[in-house]
């Protein structure tokens, strides 16, 4: 795919603050609409981090949305030297910001890949108010981080350096260059490819009550929020990090029997022919931007 098939912005650049007396930029299209959606890609992206953003930002904008990309401290690179915890307080810190300076009354997330895990970490661990902002979410792409990896054989090497490291206290230091494909720390590595690490979220052998454990609080926070709040689960059929013994099918619907028992908020979408990102299967970016745009036009 040509890089510009990702899209090109108009709007505007803005600095939001975190805790610590720092801040961090976000960018949002149309920004005078009240009602904000919040792209959240996978690691190491930043800006337009998936091929279907361009089409995101019409779909938000025909809905009468704006859509917010904003950067983390864990975009890019830094995701190696932080949490979900951390992604989770900036999140709210974002969503304030553009509650209190930029017009914000609903918000609304997409995520994916490992922001999938972002969202559902953010809905049990955000501030107590910009929750309560939240009415709509989208996870594409909620694929474990740990099943594909465990099945090469550093895995139990690697993970028993991590244990070292967390167990002697200096779980911020870095794993060893070959254990990962970027900088991590220990408590990160372990985080993303330890069973019951805190991205461990999505895994196909979690039972049906660990997969409840982690995901059966999202159905109560959005349905306070708005009895008509949805969250759309896309899964790839040809995810390519999605490893071949996982039943895809399966994997879907315990997601969205996890997420709660009433099944009014879970949404299930696959895509036939959709790949990690979307980047490849025809139509699927098209058939998963359309299933969110029904959402958005459902709360007018």
């Amino acid at each position: 795919m040509k890089t510009n098939a990702y899209g090109t912005f108009s709007g505007e650049l803005f600095r939001y603050p975190i805790p610590g007396g720092f801040s961090l930029t976000a960018f949002e299209s149309t920004p005078t609409r009240p009602n904000k959606v919040i792209l959240i890609g996978g690691l190491s992206d930043g800006l337009i981090p998936v091929p279907y953003a361009g089409a995101l930002d019409v779909v938000c904008r025909d809905a009468g949305w704006s859509l917010v990309q904003p950067v983390l401290s864990s975009s890019y690179q830094g995701f190696g030297s932080g949490s979900l915890a951390r992604d989770s307080g900036e999140i709210s810190s974002l969503i304030r910001y553009l509650s209190d300076e930029r017009g914000l009354l609903k918000v609304a997330a997409v995520g994916h890949s490992t922001g999938c895990q972002n969202i559902v970490h953010f809905l049990r661990y955000g501030t107590a108010f910009s929750k309560k902002k939240m009415v709509a979410c989208a996870l594409q792409a909620p694929v474990s981080d740990r099943e594909g990896p465990n099945l090469k054989s550093p895995y139990e090497e690697n993970i028993r350096i991590a244990k070292s490291l967390i167990g002697s206290g200096k779980g911020e230091e870095m794993m060893p260059r070959a254990s990962f494909w970027a900088p991590i720390t220990a408590n990160r590595f372990f985080s993303l490819q330890g069973i019951g690490g805190d991205d461990d979220l999505f895994s196909s052998d979690l039972s049906d009550t660990e997969l409840k454990e982690r995901l059966g609080h999202v159905e109560g926070v959005l349905n306070g929020n708005d009895p008509r709040a949805k969250m759309l689960i896309a899964y790839s059929k040809k995810d390519e990090y999605a490893p071949n013994h996982v039943d895809r099918n399966l994997i879907l619907k315990r997601l969205c029997d996890a997420i709660g028992n009433k099944g009014n908020v879970a949404i299930p979408l696959m895509l036939e022919n959709g790949n990690h990102n979307l980047s490849e299967g025809e139509s699927d970016a098209d058939q998963f931007i359309g299933a969110f745009a029904a959402i958005l036009e459902s709360l007018k």
